[in-house]
């Protein structure tokens, strides 16, 4: 999320100086890849940047090649990374994959797909979108689609993303602690706010990288909050009253991750006193928040914090990498590759 970010303001200055970009999209990889399906990169004409499809190899060759490439419109162009293939002949890489990118260029007033990821991002609601990779006439056409699958036969093939607004995470309590949690957040490109009932807590200053900073009282005259299902929260108010009242409040919404900092015997009392105990074995609670890395100190309690929100999104249980079995970049959800829905199960 934080590339589309950057992506997005490379394109807001370029299109303001009118100037042109190309912007570079992983279409399709087999064997092992870098990035995965959907990973962007946008080019300036003299040569800036922002985004990444690999790891650095592709994006030289892209530098030197992609405003030739696209002289004549949109192009797919096929890397092979594998250890006989010509990328790594040319940089001694063998990465053991195939990887697609579509190339088109982009003109002020017409961003294509970046316009459509604006749109997603700032009305939060998601679009599938199906991109066009062959025949190479229809190359870089793309349709918001209701995901119906092309009938068999097609001549078309098509690479098909959801696009989906960033995490929003709310934070309740801000206490010196929540301070690295926000700067951390907001790394990955998620929209944050910051609540409290203390005036001399809830200041912008204090959190200048927070999206907002808010004075509210928990269970106060008003109740609303911004959540959809692209949010978490997390309790960290230092307060026993307060992050109980603001625990009844969200443990009726549909929440990706609900955080309750302090440990198990704490938050065990609050859900019981509160009349919450079926709510303990809901997936969506993670009491103690965090994992289990050792963390000492607001810095790395804002790491534990983080990644086990990360690793929730993702269905992960955030182990270590050596321990897995299979591609590192494989779902564990049980909802079907490139689809959104509400409720995702993990395994």
């Amino acid at each position: 999320m934080k590339e589309l970010e950057q992506i997005l303001a490379l394109w807001s200055q370029l299109e303001a100086k009118g100037e042109p970009a190309v912007l570079a999209t992983v279409v399709k990889t087999s064997g092992s890849s870098y990035r995965l399906p959907g990973a962007r990169l946008l080019l300036s004409p003299t040569g800036q940047r922002a985004g990444s499809v690999s790891g650095g190899c592709l994006e030289d060759d892209l530098l030197k090649k992609a405003w030739w490439l696209t002289e004549n419109g949109p192009v797919v162009r096929r890397y092979d990374t594998t250890p006989d293939g010509e990328i790594a002949a040319e940089y001694g890489l063998g990465c053991n994959g195939i990887i697609h990118v579509l190339l088109e260029r982009l003109s002020p007033g017409q961003a294509g797909i970046l316009q459509l990821i604006r749109q997603v991002r700032q009305t939060r609601t998601p679009a599938v979108v199906e991109h066009i990779l062959a025949p190479a006439r229809a190359v870089g056409s793309f349709r918001i689609t209701s995901n119906t699958p092309e009938p068999a036969g097609s001549q078309f093939e098509f690479f098909t993303e959801t696009l989906t607004p960033p995490l929003r995470l709310l934070i309740f309590g801000a206490g010196d602690d929540a301070v690295p949690l926000v700067t951390q957040a907001k790394f990955l490109g998620w929209e944050v706010w910051v609540f409290d009932g203390r005036a001399h807590y809830a200041r912008r200053d204090k959190f200048p990288h927070a999206d907002e900073v808010i004075v509210r009282t928990p269970g106060g005259p008003d109740p609303s909050l911004p959540i959809d299902d692209w949010t978490a929260a997390v309790l960290m108010n230092h307060s026993y009253s307060q992050d109980m009242q603001m625990l009844k409040e969200l443990s009726g919404r549909d929440l990706r991750y609900l955080g309750i900092l302090g440990p198990r015997k704490r938050a065990l009392q609050m859900l019981s006193e509160a009349g919450l105990q079926s709510f303990i074995a809901q997936p969506v609670l993670h009491a103690p928040m965090g994992l289990d890395i050792g963390a000492d100190g607001p810095e790395q309690v804002a790491l534990a914090v983080v990644a086990e929100i990360q690793a929730t999104l993702n269905c992960r249980r955030g182990g270590p990498l050596r321990d897995r079995t299979g591609s590192i970049h494989a779902s564990e959800s049980s909802a079907p590759e490139n689809v959104w829905v509400q409720s995702i199960v993990c395994a």
